[in-house]
């Protein structure tokens, strides 16, 4: 075949599978209450006619910024729908023509970006529910099959990440410091008020046999932690870093399935709060907000290996031509991030591993410095003590050492 007849025959395919025009459009939430926090996510259904003449559906997602005291000021300090827009439309970009250039055949781990507006606050992606994907239940959390691709797939962006740096792509003074270590009103609405909140619920529903530990617990001043937050992820120059996805826990995560029900492809979502520090932050983050604690408990230490072997195999395979970290390095910065890693497990994880769809009330805890915002029914669902109950008692410790 000549080339010009192929390229005639190549767009005539492309134009046949084109949306021509739009017969009815409907807009419906895309997520149950509860499922989200920063955006309103929708779901544009078409019914549309295709250039070929016929007549199909068409679907995409609608990220809309919620109007509220807490989301005003995380998207007017974060600049959380900039933020992503930039990084699908200039990273993943260069992602997508590294993939190209190495013959990386594992395909994206994103969406496409189809419309960007900052002035109507609104991003329309990919529905990448209509491609066959879909999340792993908030309440049920990741098995050790879902956990294993999720980090095998964070090892590989992050070493997309480092390469794209290392061209010029990417730079770490395009990005703030992340706002859960290092800034002082996330770490006291977010991080300590949860505490709180959880110590609390331990003397409210827990028993006595709880209560010395949640005096132990209560120590901690937000002083205290506050500092020791930001000296735990102080690095110097000579630590590995890149830039980081910053949420990334199960609801931020799209599976698709095999017909034995078992993950084959992933795709992360919601690029609202990219930072750049060392990788171990995105690392700890997903161990201890997405996997079920006891697979967790079992299978930590492999889980970080098996990270850590994907992190250095992609940065060969892309040609990254920095020097690379070692296990024991790896390692050494997770141990120095418990701190964080606990903390932030302890405050999260009632809320989000809730039955509920009340859990907190994000404006009420703005408006009152992390005091009052959470539903302290939720510290008394039932097998929550068996779920976080070593980790409290981890952090005790960690506290008085």
């Amino acid at each position: 075949m000549e080339k010009e007849v192929l390229e005639v025959v190549l767009k005539k395919s492309a134009k046949e599978s084109k949306i021509k025009r739009i017969i009815d459009m409907k807009w419906e939430s895309a997520l149950p209450k509860g499922e989200n926090y920063t955006s309103n996510i929708l779901r544009i259904t078409l019914k549309v006619v295709l250039g070929n003449g016929r007549v199909g559906k068409k679907s995409f997602i609608a990220k809309k910024e919620i109007v509220g005291e807490a989301a005003t000021q995380l998207n007017k300090e974060c600049q959380v729908f900039k933020k992503e827009a930039s990084v699908y439309t200039d990273i993943f970009r260069e992602m997508d023509y590294m993939m190209e250039e190495f013959a990386d055949t594992e395909g994206p781990l994103w969406c496409e970006l189809i419309y960007f507006n900052s002035a109507d606050g609104l991003i329309i992606l990919e529905d990448l529910k209509a491609s066959g994907f879909s999340t792993v239940k908030r309440t049920e959390l990741q098995d050790i099959e879902h956990a294993r691709l999720a980090l095998r797939s964070l090892g590989r962006f992050h070493a997309m990440a480092k390469v794209l740096e290392g061209r010029g792509h990417i730079s770490k003074y395009d990005y703030k410091p992340y706002g859960l270590i290092f800034h002082e009103p996330y770490i006291r609405n977010f991080i300590y008020g949860g505490i709180q909140a959880l110590i609390k619920g331990m003397r409210a529903s827990w028993g006595k046999e709880w209560a010395d530990t949640a005096d132990k617990l209560d120590e901690m001043t937000f002083e205290e932690l506050s500092k020791r937050m930001r000296e735990s992820a102080d690095f110097d120059e000579d630590t590995f870093k890149c830039l980081n996805h910053g949420d990334c826990w199960n609801n931020n995560m799209m599976f698709k399935h095999n017909w034995e029900g078992r993950p084959i492809e992933i795709r992360f979502v919601d690029f609202q709060f990219p930072h750049y520090n060392s990788p171990c932050i995105d690392l700890i983050y997903f161990i201890y907000s997405s996997i079920q604690p006891e697979i967790r408990r079992q299978n930590y230490k492999s889980f970080i290996q098996l990270y850590y072997e994907s992190l250095t195999s992609n940065l060969d395979r892309f040609g990254y031509e920095g020097s690379k970290p070692s296990l024991e390095e790896i390692e050494n910065v997770m141990s120095r991030l418990s701190l964080f890693g606990l903390n932030f497990f302890l405050g999260f994880f009632p809320i989000t591993n809730s039955v509920t769809d009340d859990a907190v009330d994000f404006d009420e805890l703005f408006e009152s410095n992390g005091e009052e915002g959470y539903n302290t029914r939720i510290f008394g669902e039932a097998g929550l003590i068996e779920k976080i109950g070593e980790e409290i008692k981890a952090l005790v410790k960690l506290q008085s050492s």
